[in-house]
C-alpha cells in the first residue's frame, strides 16, 4: 500500500513538473509574439507621422494630383 502511495506521489510530481514546463514555453512564445507586434506596432506609428508630414503630403499633391501652389490673383480674402 506504502508504494502505491509513493508511486502516485511520484507520477504526480512528474505531471506537475510536465505542465510547468509547457507553460514556461507558451508562455516564451506568447513573449515573442508580443516583441514582434510591438515592433510592428512601432514601424506603423512611423509611417503614419510619414505619411501625415507636410513635405509628404506637398510632394503626393505636386506630382499624384497636379495640384500647385495659386497665384495670387487666385486668392480671395473674406471680409
Amino acid at each position: 500500500m506504502i508504494s502505491f502511495l509513493f508511486l502516485t506521489v511520484g507520477v504526480f510530481n512528474v505531471w506537475v513538473n510536465s505542465e510547468r514546463i509547457q507553460a514556461g514555453y507558451a508562455l516564451s512564445g506568447l513573449k515573442n509574439k508580443f516583441a514582434e507586434i510591438e515592433g510592428t506596432n512601432r514601424r506603423l506609428k512611423l509611417e503614419i507621422a510619414f505619411l501625415k508630414s507636410p513635405e509628404y503630403l506637398e510632394g503626393e499633391a505636386l506630382l499624384e494630383l497636379g495640384l500647385r501652389q495659386p497665384l495670387p490673383n487666385q486668392v480671395v480674402f473674406l471680409p
